[in-house]
C-alpha cells in the first residue's frame, strides 16, 4: 500500500513536473515569438525611418537641382503617382535636361484629358527640337517663354535662346530683338541696339528689316535721323512686293514737299492693286489732294509696276532709279550707299526677283535668287503733278 502510494506521488509528481517543463517551454517559445516580432517590427521602423530619411534627402537633393536625383523621384513616382512625377519631369526639363522633356511629353500623352499638361507638353516638344538645333523651334520657344506660353514667363531665358538664333543668323529672331530693343516693356530699351539688328536683318535681305530699317532711320531711333536714308530702305523693301513697305513708304511721302503726293499715291496704288485694304483707304485721301487729272496720269504710271511686281520681274533698284530719274530725287542706290555708309553691305545683295504678294510671306527675300537682266519700267506717260 505504502509502495502503491509512493508510486503514485511520484508520477503524479513526475507528471506535474512535465507539465511546469512544457508550460515552461511554452512560455520561452511564446516570448521568443514575441521578441522576434518586436525585432521585426523595430527592423521595419528603422527601415521605413531610413528610407524616409533617404527620401527626404533625395526630395532636398532634387530641389536643389541635381537631375540624377529628379530623374531618379519623377520614374519611381511615374507609375502610381502621374502628377507628382510630372512635378518631377517639369523640374528636370526645366533644368535643360531632354529626358525631362520626354518625361513630360510622355505623361501628357497618357493624360489627354489635361488640357493645361497638354500645351505644357507642346511646348517641351518644341524645347526638344530646339536643343536638336532648330533654328524654328528656338525662335518659337523663345516666343513661348516671353508671353508664357505652356510655361512660366521667364525673359531672361528667352533673350538668352532668341539671341542663340540671331546669332546664327535667323532673320526672325533678329527682328523679334530688334523690336524688343525699342519696346516700351523692355527697361534696358536700346533704339541703337535696335536698329543694329534690323541692319543685320536686312543685309540677310529681310524685306521686313529693311523696312523697319528705314523708319528707324526716318524717325531717328538709335541713328542719326535720314529722310533719304530711309526712304530708300523703305523702297527697297516696297520694291521687293513687301506690302506693308509700300504702304509705309505711302504714309512718308505723303505732303513731302514737291513731289510727296504723287509718290505717296503710286506706293499706294501699287499695295492697294496688290491686296493691302489700308493702302486703298488711304490712296484715296491721297488722290483728294492731288486732282484727278494727276490720278489718271499716276495710275497709267503705275499700272506696269504692279504687273512686273506679281510676275516677279522688278530687278533690284528699278523702280527707285525710275522715280529718282522722273522727280529728280536725290535717294541714294549703291554707289552712294557704299561710300558714305561702309556699314551697309547693300552691294553685296544681288539682284533677286520679287516674291509674288499672295505668298504668305514676303519678309525675306529667297537666299538662291539668282541675278536678273535690269527690267526697263514703262513710264511712257508721265504723270501731272499738280502740286
Amino acid at each position: 500500500m505504502n509502495i502503491m502510494g509512493i508510486a503514485i506521488g511520484a508520477t503524479g509528481l513526475l507528471l506535474l513536473c512535465m507539465f511546469m517543463w512544457m508550460l515552461a517551454l511554452s512560455m520561452r517559445k511564446k516570448r521568443l515569438e514575441q521578441e522576434r516580432k518586436e525585432r521585426e517590427i523595430a527592423f521595419r521602423k528603422a527601415m521605413e525611418k531610413n528610407r524616409k530619411q533617404e527620401q527626404e534627402e533625395r526630395i532636398v537633393k532634387a530641389e536643389e537641382g541635381h537631375i540624377p536625383t529628379i530623374l531618379y523621384l519623377a520614374k519611381e513616382a511615374e507609375r502610381t503617382r502621374p502628377q507628382e512625377a510630372v512635378y518631377w519631369y517639369s523640374k528636370a526639363a526645366k533644368l535643360d535636361s531632354v529626358t525631362g522633356m520626354y518625361g513630360v511629353v510622355r505623361i501628357s500623352n497618357k493624360m489627354k484629358q489635361d488640357l493645361v499638361l497638354k500645351q505644357q507638353a507642346k511646348f517641351w516638344q518644341t524645347c526638344i527640337s530646339a536643343a536638336e538645333g532648330s533654328l524654328p523651334h528656338q525662335f518659337e520657344m523663345a516666343q513661348a517663354l516671353f508671353s508664357g506660353r505652356g510655361t512660366e514667363v521667364d525673359v531672361p531665358k528667352a533673350l538668352s535662346v532668341m539671341e542663340s538664333a540671331a546669332d546664327q543668323n535667323y532673320v526672325d529672331a533678329l527682328i523679334f530683338l530688334g523690336d524688343w530693343a525699342s519696346s516700351p516693356n523692355n527697361l534696358q530699351a536700346s533704339p541703337a541696339t535696335s536698329t543694329d539688328y534690323y541692319r543685320r536683318a536686312a543685309e540677310l535681305r529681310s524685306n521686313e528689316g529693311r523696312m523697319k530699317l528705314g523708319l528707324n532711320y526716318i524717325h531717328g531711333r538709335g541713328v542719326e535721323a535720314n529722310f533719304d536714308l530711309g526712304v530708300y530702305w523703305l523702297e527697297r523693301a516696297a520694291e521687293k512686293g513687301y506690302l506693308e513697305a509700300m504702304y509705309k513708304a505711302g504714309e512718308t511721302w505723303m505732303d513731302y514737299k514737291p513731289a510727296g503726293n504723287s509718290l505717296a499715291y503710286i506706293w499706294l496704288f501699287l499695295a492697294g492693286q496688290l491686296g493691302h485694304e489700308p493702302a486703298r483707304v488711304l490712296r484715296d485721301k491721297v488722290a483728294m489732294n492731288i486732282g484727278v487729272d494727276t490720278v489718271v496720269g499716276l495710275q497709267s504710271l503705275a499700272k506696269p509696276m504692279v504687273k512686273k511686281i506679281r510676275d516677279n520681274k522688278v530687278s533690284k533698284h528699278s523702280i527707285i532709279r525710275a522715280l529718282n530719274k522722273l522727280y529728280k530725287r536725290s535717294i541714294p542706290t549703291d554707289e552712294q550707299l557704299s561710300s558714305s555708309m561702309p556699314m551697309e553691305k547693300v552691294a553685296e545683295e544681288e539682284s533677286a526677283s520679287v516674291t509674288v504678294p499672295q505668298e504668305p510671306s514676303l519678309h525675306q527675300e529667297s537666299q538662291s535668287e539668282s541675278e536678273q537682266p535690269q527690267a526697263k519700267l514703262d513710264f511712257s506717260q508721265s504723270p501731272i503733278d499738280k502740286q
